[in-house]
This record gives C-alpha cells, sequence and structure tokens, in this order.
C-alpha cells in the first residue's frame, strides 16, 4: 500500500501540476505544507485534506487517506467541468469589480485572459492529433507484421 505522501505525489501528478501550483491552488501562498509531507513522509492533516477535496471534488478522500478505491470519485468525462472552474476561477476577479472601475485594462485582460485559454485548448487539440496518428501508425505497423501483404 502506498503512503500519504506517495497518493499525494501521484495526484499532484495526475492533475498536470507540482508541489508549488497545487499550493497556489489550494489557497497557500507557497508549498512548504506539500514539501514537508514529502520529505518527512507524513500523513494528510485534515485541514489540507479538506481543502484537496474543496479544490478538486472529484477527487477520492477515501483514495486520499487509505490508499483504497480509485484516485476519482467522478467520470472522465466529468474532467471538462474540472477545467471550466479553473478557467472561471481565474477569470473571476475581472467580474468581482465595481461597475466604475471596469475600463479598457480590465476589458483587456479578459480578452487576453481568453486567449491564452483558447491557446491552450489550440494546443492540446494538436497534441491529442498527434497521439491519434502515432497510435494509428502503430497499428498499421502490427497489421504489417502480421500480413506482408499489406502496404502503405
Amino acid at each position: 500500500m502506498s503512503t500519504h505522501a506517495e497518493r499525494l505525489e501521484s495526484l499532484i501528478n495526475k492533475l498536470n501540476l507540482n508541489a508549488r501550483s497545487f499550493a497556489i491552488e489550494l489557497g497557500y501562498s507557497r508549498a512548504d505544507s506539500i514539501y514537508a509531507i514529502f520529505k518527512r513522509n507524513s500523513k494528510i492533516s485534515n485541514s489540507l485534506l479538506n481543502k484537496i477535496c474543496n479544490r478538486f471534488p472529484q477527487v477520492s478522500r477515501e483514495w486520499l487517506m487509505t490508499g483504497f478505491g480509485s484516485m476519482f470519485t467522478k467520470q472522465q468525462d466529468d474532467d471538462l467541468t474540472v477545467t471550466a472552474k479553473q478557467v472561471i476561477d481565474k477569470l473571476q476577479p475581472l467580474f468581482n469589480t465595481s461597475k466604475d472601475a471596469v475600463d479598457d485594462k480590465i476589458i483587456s485582460a479578459f480578452f487576453k485572459e481568453f486567449a491564452e485559454v483558447k491557446n491552450q485548448m489550440a494546443d492540446i487539440h494538436e497534441k491529442l492529433n498527434s497521439i491519434e496518428l502515432i497510435e494509428a501508425l502503430k497499428m498499421i505497423k502490427e497489421l504489417q507484421k502480421k500480413d506482408n501483404n499489406i502496404k502503405l
């Protein structure tokens, strides 16, 4: 069975984050508490557990504490909801500004953030297409090994 530190590290990797960005997602300004768990191989406190499960509701509390079950409680189809929530959280300060403060600077920041998210989505799409192409080529190669008459 894995330790708390190993499960936490595995979760952080699965979320495509590092310890610092994970800590920031949880509302910490630094990653000291995360690094302390890794270094001392200590248990995850209830406070940290609550922060993780509140920020990442798809994470299984039981798995994080015991190692039993799966890392995530929801289907992979729900990943889009998490991504959308992350985008909304990042843009939320723009919408909490008073009407008088809405000026060209805020609008510009909104569109800059939007353009950044759009570029990230395009990169993800390109990577997925590359993966699909590689997998298709692997399948063709396997078929060629089985039947020498198949040519590209």
